[in-house]
């Protein structure tokens, strides 16, 4: 897979989701045909260990999308993964957010004025 450059900017867009980890905000953003092209994630509270953890699998969920990685197929691996404290997991506020992407105009959205 060849990975894509980097832009010096992409429009994006910023999710607030609830979870049993506490409140996540997941920031998508999109190539110039409103695909999914970056995915970020930022916990309420620093210092949490699952920031190291979604740092790592937004890096790797970013450059499979730079890469050609349908998102489709990552909303399908991502959902539906629980914990011990049931579905509303980091996971799926992730793959609810890149579904969210899929199914809205967000690109159009972000670059209307």
């Amino acid at each position: 897979m060849k990975k894509k450059a980097r832009p010096g900017s992409v429009p994006s867009v910023t999710f607030q989701k609830e979870t049993h980890c506490g409140r996540i905000y997941v920031t998508v953003t999109m190539d110039p045909k409103g695909r999914p092209f970056e995915i970020f994630v930022r916990f309420g509270k620093a210092g949490h260990c699952g920031a190291a953890v979604f740092d790592g699998l937004t890096r790797i969920l970013s450059y499979g999308l730079r890469s050609g990685l349908d998102p489709h197929e990552a909303v399908k691996a991502l959902g539906g993964i629980g914990c011990s404290f049931g579905k509303d997991t980091c996971m799926n506020a992730v793959s609810e957010a890149l579904r969210e992407v899929l199914e809205g105009d967000w690109l159009r959205r972000c670059l209307s004025p």
